[in-house]
């Protein structure tokens, strides 16, 4: 179970992440869901349906939440 704080700290790195695929791709990504071990995020505008999507979802958010939240276990995109 995540606390407010951890919660409201993911729900910034996720902005974070968002604003840069937003000047530079055109795209968005949007926290659904964190209880503290998971973290489910969802793709937009030229995100969603990327081809390299998967790998901005691994190599991008997956790998930053990771540095920044080592408790998380897994990070999926719906």
């Amino acid at each position: 179970m995540s606390t407010s704080n951890e919660f409201d700290r993911m729900q910034e790195t996720i902005q974070t992440i968002s604003h840069y695929a937003e000047i530079y791709h055109n795209g968005s990504v949007q926290l659904v869901s964190f209880d503290g071990e998971n973290v489910v995020v969802q793709f937009g505008g030229a995100c969603d349906g990327c081809p390299l999507m998967p790998w901005t979802l691994t190599r991008v958010v997956e790998s930053t939440v990771r540095d920044l939240f080592p408790k998380v276990k897994s990070v999926k995109a719906v």
